[in-house]
């Protein structure tokens, strides 16, 4: 599949598991007579040798990306690589990982139970990234306990593999002059913003200034039925200097998009 193909397919699996993405782009697309541009894609994943960032990557590699940065977030028990393409219109792809030998035993077993669960030949497929689960649904109360532990591990084995966020790239934007204003005019439409390390990430200085709206719910299927999580969220980037890359700082907070209740 072509590189623009499947990126236009990872934002209608996306928008359309989540109907309020929809609505945040159409509020922005209100006031915007640019078309609106993409800063990054983000995905999610575990550092399991047969879906780690590096094995997710592959199929951008394959596509001209090429990885810029490697990322490593303590508090949140994460790693992660950003890939950048030649071509400047191509957004960004983000790729995150668990680091599952710092939780407890119960935890790694359920995910390595799972991800070995899953068709190794359908991982090396372009459409894996944008497939939702691919091993048997877990049942509510596993997803509570080790939503205890990580909100982000819990989120990936209810939401599976597809974008967990796309990034507006408000540098881009003719009517936005900054977050601020964006952000402001979210609110008043009844959006909440990501509040946890302020509603702005980063500044000037470190050339990068991130936002992002909270998730909504969202039913998803369990193994015992229908439930309400959160689901995927939308981010908004302003770049200064030609900065391209990442802050983790910012990063840790943003992460806390997806969370049941933000932890300011």
């Amino acid at each position: 599949m072509k590189i623009n193909d499947f990126l236009s397919k990872m934002w209608n699996d996306y928008s359309n598991l989540n109907p309020h993405i929809n609505r945040v782009l159409n509020l922005i697309k209100d006031k915007e007579h640019n078309d609106i541009i993409n800063d990054h894609i983000a995905l999610r994943t575990f550092n399991h040798k047969r879906v780690n960032r590096h094995v997710l990557s592959n199929y951008f590699i394959e596509n001209g990306y090429k990885a810029i940065e490697d990322l490593s977030f303590t508090q949140k028990k994460l790693k992660a690589t950003y890939y950048l393409h030649p071509n400047p219109t191509l957004p960004r792809i983000f790729i995150s990982e668990l680091l599952l030998e710092n939780f407890s035993d119960e935890l790694q077993k359920i995910i390595n139970d799972k991800v070995n669960e899953i068709d190794l030949e359908s991982i090396s497929k372009a459409e894996f990234l944008s497939s939702g689960i691919p091993w048997t649904p877990i049942d509510y109360v596993t997803y509570k306990k080790i939503q205890s532990e990580s909100e982000y591990a819990s989120w990936v084995l209810a939401m599976g593999y597809i974008a967990n966020h796309f990034t507006v790239s408000v540098t881009d934007c003719s009517y936005f002059k900054n977050l601020t204003q964006l952000n402001s005019y979210l609110k008043e439409n009844g959006f909440e913003i990501n509040s946890s390390g302020g509603e702005i990430k980063g500044s000037v200085n470190q050339g990068l200034e991130q936002s992002s709206i909270m998730s909504q719910e969202i039913e998803v299927k369990f193994s015992d039925g229908y439930h309400k999580i959160p689901g995927c969220y939308y981010e908004f980037a302003y770049r200064y200097n030609n900065f391209d890359g990442f802050i983790t700082k910012s990063a840790n907070h943003i992460f806390e998009s997806t969370n049941e209740k933000s932890k300011n």
